[in-house]
């Protein structure tokens, strides 16, 4: 049999992913990358009992692992059980090995963006703007935060960043739902911040500024380094 954890509530909802011995699920790094605050970088290995049995275990993350709204240690993954890592609940399933390949769900951007466009207008002047090359390529690092030692590298834009952004998704809880945006410039980027006094650029509140190599965007408690490629 194979064992399988499906997303019932959460980002990306209805994702299924495959789970082995020896796998980590977390926030950033891990085998299993969940996009949820609550949810710590390394949060969780999977192991096998002295019965062979797949299970959970909490590696001494902020937030646990729970059952039934109790916190626990390990989590047998037994078909049906249901358990919570941060704010994202998980069902366990298990399938047959041949049909295992068919079975697995992954999330695409197509998906999210069908979901979003049923829940977000999109006004006709944003759909209209034509993409744009970034001349060179910009890599924005994460240095500090819940996103630390993510990277992004942007080919085009103009591209939108945000709590709420299906492009550039900031999951630091004091983002704001429109951060910043980034657009295309002669050799360099444009950076227009959306929400003054919330986010920064090297600790200067700016409204718009063409990015040098090194420059540091700020919000909440995170930190994004800017370099060009």
């Amino acid at each position: 049999m194979a064992t399988f954890i499906e997303i019932i509530e959460g980002a990306n909802e209805g994702s299924r992913m495959q789970v082995s011995e020896g796998m980590t699920l977390g926030r950033s790094k891990a085998d299993i990358v969940i996009k949820d605050p609550k949810v710590s970088g390394t949060h969780a290995e999977i192991a096998l009992n002295n019965k062979g049995q797949l299970v959970l275990v909490d590696l001494e993350s902020s937030n646990g692992i729970h059952i039934s709204g109790r916190r626990v240690k390990k989590v047998t993954l037994l078909p049906g059980v249901i358990f919570e890592v941060g704010r994202t609940v998980f069902k366990v399933i298990t399938v047959e090995e041949e049909q295992a390949i068919n079975f697995e769900i992954f999330v695409t951007w197509r998906s999210i963006l069908g979901q979003k466009l049923t829940e977000t207008p999109i006004a006709d002047e944003e759909v209209k703007i034509k993409p744009e090359s970034f001349s060179p390529a910009v890599k924005l690092s994460f240095i500090q935060g819940i996103q630390t030692d993510e990277e992004i590298i942007l080919g085009y834009g103009p591209r939108k960043a945000g709590s709420d952004s299906l492009d550039i998704e900031l999951l630091d809880e004091d983002a704001p739902r429109e951060a910043f945006e980034l657009h295309p410039g002669p050799g360099m980027v444009e950076l227009k911040i959306k929400a003054p006094g919330r986010v920064s650029l090297n600790n200067k509140s700016v409204e718009s500024e063409m990015l040098k190599d090194g420059d540091l965007i700020s919000f909440g408690t995170s930190l994004i380094k800017v370099s060009y490629l």
